[in-house]
Parts: structure tokens; sequence; C-alpha cells
């Protein structure tokens, strides 16, 4: 039953967004993108275990991750007005470089990359807290709960900080115990939920205040 809802929650945002593209600003346009690319390498994993057998999908994640922390780079240049939009482009590129470099001369593309996640995921940690910090700073928002920005940097905060975690503990769980090791993929896995529905509630209240008139 799980994995039926994870499938509907991944699909959600995807679906959604795709119908209502055309209504999404700049900031969740990129954030679609995001979506776009994890939704499409959850299913060719997920289709490629099931009718190719294939065991070990780590290459997958270099790839993921080598795509979507930039995508999230540029949609925090674009809500984070405070900060030079070049900070985020110089960070993007050595982000790339290091990650890339990792991967094709550091640590092999079967083994998860554990560093590089947990820095992307510090960074966008980082990013989601200096939002939140400014939303307290400026106070300009009426209702919190109608702000779609406010829905979705609370999917990443509590997204990217649980898989923080479990990028550091990956490789000591492994070694601690296998059955230990598939409760903590399963808690990555409702992270995971967790992070698409309320994108999709974000997409969803972004989609209700543009017909509501608001800016």
């Amino acid at each position: 039953m799980f994995i039926h809802f994870n499938w509907i929650s991944i699909l959600m945002p995807f679906v959604y967004g795709l119908i209502h593209f055309k209504e999404l600003d700049k900031p969740l346009k990129v954030l679609f993108y995001f979506v776009c690319y994890g939704t499409f390498t959850e299913v060719l994993i997920r289709l490629l275990i099931i009718f190719a057998n294939i065991k070990n999908t780590m290459p997958f994640v270099h790839l993921y991750g080598l795509i979507t922390y930039p995508l999230l780079f540029i949609f925090y240049s674009y809500i984070l007005k405070n900060i030079k939009r070049r900070y985020f482009l110089v960070l993007g590129v050595l982000f790339v470089v290091y990650w890339g470099v990792n991967s094709l001369f550091i640590q092999s593309i079967y083994e998860f990359p554990t560093l590089p996640n947990s820095l992307g995921d510090m960074l966008i940690i980082l990013f989601a807290i200096v939002y939140f910090y400014n939303v307290m700073l400026e106070a300009n928002i009426m209702k919190l709960a109608d702000e779609p920005l406010v829905w979705i940097n609370t999917a990443i905060l509590i997204y990217f900080t649980g898989n923080l975690f479990y990028y550091i503990l990956f490789n000591v769980i492994l070694e601690a115990s296998r059955e230990f090791s598939k409760i903590t993929v399963a808690f990555s896995c409702a992270l995971m939920a967790l992070l698409y529905s309320l994108m999709t509630v974000g997409f969803f209240k972004a989609r209700k205040r543009k017909h509501a008139g608001q800016p």
C-alpha cells in the first residue's frame, strides 16, 4: 500500500504542473523541471529494476544529483532576491565540477555519492533557512498557509534535512544491519512522498493565488 502511495505522490506534482504549467511563475517553472527529472528518474529506475533486473542503481543517483541540485540553485536564485544571482551561478558551476570530478575520478559511480550529496543537502538546507529568515524579517505575508513558497520550502527543508542524516549514516547503517537498512530506505521513500505531496500543494496554492488576482 505504501508503495502505491509513493507512486501517486511522485506523479501528483508532475501531472498537476504539466496541466497548469503556463500559470506557474519563473521560480515554480524551474521547480517543475526539478519535479520532471525526479519523476523521470524514479519511473525509469523502477522499470529497469522490474524488467531488466538491475541490481545497482547508483549510476542514476550520481546523474540525479548532478542535475537536480543545480536546478534548485537556480530556483533559489529567483526567490532569494537579497543574494546576487551571479553567486548562485558560480556556486552551481563549482558544484557541478566537483560532482563530476568525484564521479569520474574519485568515487566509483557504483558507490553511493555520500559526500557530494551531503554537501548539496547542506547548501539547499541553508537556502531554505535563509528564505524563512527573510519571510520573518520582511513580515509581508498576511497568511503563511496561502503562500506557495512556504509550502514548497517546508517540503524542501524537511526532505533534505532527513536525507542529510540518511546520507551521512548510509554506510554505517548498511554494515550494521541489512534489515535496519531496509527500514531507513523506507524512511527515505516516505520523505520523498512528503516532498512531492507538499510541492503539489504549493503548485495548487500558486494557481489559486493567480486566479484570485494576487501578485
